[in-house]
């Protein structure tokens, strides 16, 4: 319970990018929330359901856009798959959001496939 407080309060944004790994967008969201951590899941392209990397869809919170005017963030989560990390390297607006995080030293979390995309 003490651990779960000390989340509480606690803002993270991830981006959802199409052909994303659905179980890394859903089990960490999942955790996170059961830890009382507000994430907002955003749609890199826009607020319009995303198809995973295995065909499964799902509907992010708000599009990227709306969501960065709503920040600052205590930490991102990008998840990855080849296209999803694919797309989310490509993209000049998460270029500049994660310079943004790094500049203030908030949490950046890249799983798997994003990992060696944004190297």
């Amino acid at each position: 319970a003490r651990s779960v407080a000390k989340m509480a309060g606690k803002r993270v944004l991830l981006i959802l990018a199409k052909g994303a790994e659905e179980m890394e967008v859903v089990i960490p969201t999942d955790l996170m929330r059961r830890a009382e951590i507000t994430v907002t899941v955003a749609g890199l392209a826009s607020c319009e359901s995303v198809t995973c990397s295995r065909d499964v869809v799902i509907c992010p919170d708000s599009s990227l856009q709306d969501a960065i005017k709503q920040g600052p963030y205590d930490a991102i989560v990008l998840p990855g798959g080849n296209l999803g990390a694919q797309n989310l390297s490509e993209s000049p607006v998460v270029k500049e959001v994660l310079k943004a995080q790094e500049a203030r030293k908030g949490l950046i979390a890249a799983i798997c496939a994003v990992c060696t995309e944004l190297s």
